[in-house]
């Protein structure tokens, strides 16, 4: 391959790697569990812990869906860029809660706080 194609196709193939790093590191979910809780007692639970970690109001976003869905999500305030985020839906008789790192590692006190709200 001549010099010149190999240094045109060079950039384009990092990029490339880039975006596909960037897209598989924002879909990494790395727990996902089944509560027989309501989706509403989970969030509140989870939002209750975070306020005993000590992490400000602004910093913690909690959404309610009209089907009963609720997503609690650790943002940056200034970016409004979500970091950790746990989604729990309503399945049958509780919840399927899923946690997605969006590029941050679920340390082990993150996962017994979320398995303790789920249990």
């Amino acid at each position: 391959m001549p010099p010149q194609t190999l240094s045109r196709i060079l950039p384009v193939l990092a990029c490339l790697g880039i975006f596909s790093a960037s897209i598989s590191a924002q879909a990494e979910s790395t727990l996902q569990l089944q509560s027989a809780k309501p989706p509403a007692e989970i969030a509140e639970c989870l939002q209750q812990g975070m306020r005993r970690l000590k992490i400000p109001d602004d910093y913690v976003k909690r959404d309610t869906a009209s089907d009963g869905a609720a997503a609690i999500r650790l943002l940056n305030p200034v970016s409004n860029n979500t970091s950790l985020q746990v989604s729990i839906t309503p399945q049958a008789s509780g919840s399927q809660v899923q946690v997605d790192q969006n590029g941050i590692p679920l340390t082990p006190p993150w996962q017994r706080m979320i398995k303790r709200c789920a249990e």
